[in-house]
């Protein structure tokens, strides 16, 4: 069964775009009209979707589209799927306290972890190994 990405969680016509158009191309190239039907929308909208994606190129999924055919009012492209898509997991934050207010509601257990991690980190920007600003 399809998993469903856990920050896709809204109730927009469009939500999930990339994952199902991923699902669907990983079976094989597509046209824009056979993907628009699959998707219940016009192949205008299937279009602006798609041009959105093809501009800004996601860390998730890579898109090719092949050259336009005219179809009818709208132009029609092939679509490939240029990488599989991949999980992009968000950066996890350190659990370390980061204010004074913070450190004093902390145990002395993880107030002693938080400020060895503070001497880490000063010694590591003095060396010039941490990225300061970024």
């Amino acid at each position: 069964m399809r998993k469903i990405a856990h920050y896709r969680r809204n109730s927009h016509p469009n939500s999930g775009f990339k994952e199902k158009l991923g699902w669907q191309l990983s079976k094989g190239p597509m046209t824009g009209r056979e993907l628009s039907a699959l998707f219940n929308m016009s192949l205008a909208d299937f279009n602006s979707n798609m041009n959105d994606l093809l501009r800004r190129p996601g860390e998730t999924l890579q898109v090719i589209a092949s050259e336009p055919v005219k179809v009818e009012k709208c132009t029609d492209h092939t679509y490939t799927l240029a990488r599989k898509p991949r999980r992009v997991l968000p950066k996890t934050r350190n659990d370390c306290c980061v204010s004074l207010k913070q450190m004093v509601n902390r145990s002395e257990e993880k107030r002693q972890e938080c400020i060895a991690a503070a001497k880490r980190r000063e010694r590591l920007i003095k060396a010039g190994l941490w990225p300061v600003g970024d």
